[in-house]
């Protein structure tokens, strides 16, 4: 059902947020936390105060409406400047797409602003200056949050020699079949991509959890149907496991103590009428694909081998590569995984800082953006190359998600994700997971 602008028309700053309710009807959805009472609906905008009232109201045309304090859209801006002779322009973002952003003060409650494109009145919005809103989470710069850190991985290992910061791929620590998780769509294991021993400062969950394993489930194949996907639900409760779940994939994270962290490696259960899943019963090479899965050492000195005696080399190189992870059958290669090696990142201005997506979300905590002008300029892109990090500047390949500044980026290859040739990001106090391509 279409809004009816003339139920919104009237709407003026300390009205109740109820007449706003029932003006919009179905319509009406309420803000998220994060918005800080910001709504936007069509060619209306208004923010809702702490106490539930309108503190601002914005109108954009084409919308329709009486003369608000004699300012009308449409107004020649000669016009509104003999009417308004004190009214002053301000710093805005908008400039840039040819806006000339004006307000003046009516009252100690009330501002009235106006936009001009073009020659002509396109936004009259009302103010009340004294309005309190409520503040989104992770708003400002954490103090507490002092380093960040690059995640990388190295050749592949046989896990009975346990690497000391984690691994991807294979088997995780501490999870045996009664507590891996099962997925609810599917019936099958949810596969284990990365266990990692997180730094002092990003165990957000106390001293004593000192590393996270995620699970993901079947993102490369087409999973046969199966009657048992209920036992999804059989896992028992545990308040160190998090389900997440974005564009219908879910993922299944824990948080390890140092004791389960070196405990045994574990193994999913076996489901009775469930499918094997790909990931245990082909190999890496035949599951992932090629492109997909990261190089070695070899193969990446492979790539780069030119001169008139590379083949000699590439044949050297292939005779010195261990057993060959990718064409193991994926029994023996789950008994495999890639050590990370984790690595202090030096001179990162965003460490401690939440990312935002606008830059007056940023002015709150000083976060720069990377390819922002300031980003540019400081060369931020040089912190871009890693298979995942922790904290510091965010690489979002589109909106930046609001997240704590306490998260995990992780690459494709970080685990064997299909984002698209995208990145997620895991916040690792809301226990969140977004990715985007």
């Amino acid at each position: 059902m279409p809004i009816d602008n003339t139920r919104l028309a009237p709407m003026r700053p300390g009205i109740f947020v109820e007449e706003l309710k029932a003006a919009l009807g179905k319509s009406w959805k309420e803000p998220s936390l994060e918005a800080e009472g910001h709504l936007h609906i069509e060619e209306f905008g208004t923010r809702i105060t702490a106490d539930g009232r309108l503190g601002e109201v914005h109108f954009r045309a084409p919308f329709e409406l009486p003369p608000i304090h004699g300012v009308r859209m449409g107004m020649p801006a000669e016009e509104l400047y003999r009417l308004y002779p004190g009214v002053e322009r301000i710093s805005d973002e908008r400039e840039k797409y040819g806006w000339t952003m004006l307000e003046t003060n009516l009252s100690d409650t009330l501002t009235l602003g106006v936009g001009i494109r073009e020659d002509v009145v396109k936004i009259i919005s009302l103010t009340d200056p004294t309005a309190v809103y409520r503040e989104r989470p992770f708003k400002y710069a954490d103090p507490s949050l002092t380093e960040a850190y690059d995640l990388t991985m190295t050749d592949p290992a046989d896990l009975a020699r346990r690497p000391n910061s984690g691994w991807c791929y294979g088997r995780p620590p501490g999870i045996d079949a009664r507590r891996w998780p099962v997925s609810t769509t599917n019936g099958m294991p949810l596969r284990h991509a990365f266990t990692v021993k997180l730094p002092p400062q990003y165990r957000t969950l106390g001293d004593e959890y000192v590393a996270i394993s995620l699970f993901v489930d079947e993102q490369w194949e087409t999973p046969p149907a199966s009657r048992n996907v209920d036992n999804g639900g059989a896992r028992q409760a545990d308040p160190r496991c998090f389900d997440m779940e974005f564009m219908d994939n879910a993922y299944v994270l824990f948080w390890l103590t140092e004791e389960e962290f070196a405990s045994p490696l574990g193994a999913p259960p076996a489901i009775e009428g469930a499918p094997v899943p790909g990931w245990l019963s082909k190999s890496p090479l035949d599951y992932f694909g090629e492109f997909n899965l990261p190089r070695t050492v070899a193969e990446q000195q492979e790539r780069n081998v030119f001169s008139p005696g590379g083949l000699a080399v590439n044949e050297l190189l292939t005779a010195a590569r261990p057993r060959g992870w990718k064409n193991l059958p994926g029994a023996e290669a789950f008994d495999y995984g890639w050590p990370i090696e984790i690595s202090l990142r030096d001179g990162d201005p965003n460490v401690g800082k939440p990312a935002r997506e606008f830059r007056h979300e940023n002015e709150f905590s000083g976060y720069i953006a990377a390819y922002s002008e300031e980003g540019q300029a400081l060369g931020l892109e040089r912190f871009q190359d890693w298979h995942a990090h922790l904290g510091g500047t965010m690489f979002s390949m589109q909106g930046y998600p609001d997240f704590s500044p306490f998260y995990i980026e992780i690459s494709e290859i970080f685990g064997g994700f299909n984002f698209g040739d995208g990145v997620a990001q895991i916040d690792l106090k809301e226990m969140r997971l977004e990715w985007a391509c």
